[in-house]
């Protein structure tokens, strides 16, 4: 296992175990149809943001963001595509969202595959072909966590009750 696998798997492994089993789940899925992209990693303390990218380059086309209550997959340009079902949250000017469920089963929905597939053929970015590198774009350090956060956010609002 490479340095970087490391890294994503500790961040991850951070997260409640149902957060992180969804993360793990929908990345095995994308990883499965895009094997070649790579994965950024923006290590953040409320949120662990992994964009799927193109190994030619580019932005991320995709996200899998790991919260502390849940994971969403971004289509990053999904106020673009078209919705007929309604499926993708969100009113921003240029992202869409989904919440993923416990096994990333959404991801395999005939209706959010069309929106991947359509994203995917937007972006003009080949992510099926390269080596599929994990590329850690931000680290925390130490306490910087997202659970230690979490954890100084419950503690303080109890000493105001």
């Amino acid at each position: 296992m490479t340095e970087e696998q490391q890294y994503l798997e500790r961040a991850i492994a951070r997260y409640p175990a149902s957060v992180a089993a969804t993360a793990r789940a929908s990345l095995q899925k994308l990883r499965a149809i895009y094997p070649g992209a790579n994965l950024l990693v923006y290590d953040r303390r409320q949120s662990l943001p992994i964009g799927i990218a193109s190994a030619a380059g580019g932005g991320a086309v995709f996200s899998v963001v790991l919260y502390l209550r849940w994971v969403r997959f971004f289509l990053l340009e999904g106020a673009d595509l078209e919705d007929p079902d309604g499926r993708l949250e969100g009113t921003g000017t240029q992202v869409r969202s989904i919440l993923v469920d416990a096994e990333a089963e959404i991801l395999s929905d005939p209706a959010i595959k069309k929106l991947i597939k359509q994203a995917e053929t937007m972006s003009g970015r080949d992510l099926r072909t390269g080596p599929g590198h994990i590329l850690i774009k931000s680290r925390l350090s130490g306490n910087q966590t997202a659970l230690a956060t979490a954890r100084k956010t419950t503690k303080a609002r109890r000493s105001l009750d």
